[in-house]
């Protein structure tokens, strides 16, 4: 398995203390509870391509860790969450906020099982609503207080999208950094074990 609870829990706090950020020791364990329980169900789904422990961290965490600034997710907020594959860093998002609620669109069935599973697991069923659909053919409930979407769209595409959903576009983008346009926060950052460079922008309407 490539994440074990047992084992492997260590990679999660040298990820956080990596990072910078600042998360209570009961909120790193229930972070650590949902990477075993995505190592589990990789097994038979393929819900992500990260071959080590560190890179079940980076590919379910990191991002999460930058998101949970208010400056990025405001206080409260109802957000959505597109092409929500694997839960990820929505569900860790919510692990480590208690005021906030998404919307996960996902059209494949295998990750809503899992997205169904996981979120039963964590006790987050009050905060989470789960569409099984492609976004162009979901029904939802807008506008959102912040809308966003990792690998699913070009991120000058998302943005496009993103604005049919919520006044605040969240754009994740990888090293071509973001599209043209006005943000009014930005976040460069590196995956800490892969060096990968990473860029968080939030567009207002």
């Amino acid at each position: 398995m490539i994440f074990d609870l047992d084992r492997d829990a260590g990679v999660i706090d040298r990820l956080i203390e990596a990072m910078g950020a600042e998360v209570p020791d009961a909120r790193r364990a229930r972070l650590a509870g949902f990477a075993h329980l995505t190592a589990t169900w990789n097994e038979r789904s393929n819900l992500i391509g990260a071959k080590t422990p560190e890179g079940v961290a980076e590919v379910l965490f990191a991002d999460a860790l930058i998101l949970m600034d208010e400056a990025v997710m405001p206080a409260g907020a109802r957000f959505v969450d597109v092409g929500a594959g694997g839960g990820a860093p929505a569900l860790p998002l919510l692990l480590l906020r208690d005021d906030l609620r998404v919307t996960l669109v996902e059209p494949r069935r295998l990750r809503v099982e899992f997205l169904h599973a996981a979120t039963a697991e964590l006790g987050l069923e009050d905060r989470v609503t789960i569409v099984e659909s492609s976004l162009g053919s979901a029904t939802l409930e807008t506008p959102f207080d912040a809308a966003m979407s990792r690998a699913t769209f070009p991120p000058e595409k998302w943005l496009k999208k993103g604005r049919a959903l919520s006044e605040r576009v969240i754009v994740l983008a990888g090293r071509a950094g973001l599209p043209p346009g006005d943000f009014a926060h930005a976040v460069d950052y590196a995956l800490p074990f892969g060096g990968a460079a990473r860029t968080l922008g939030v567009s207002l309407a």
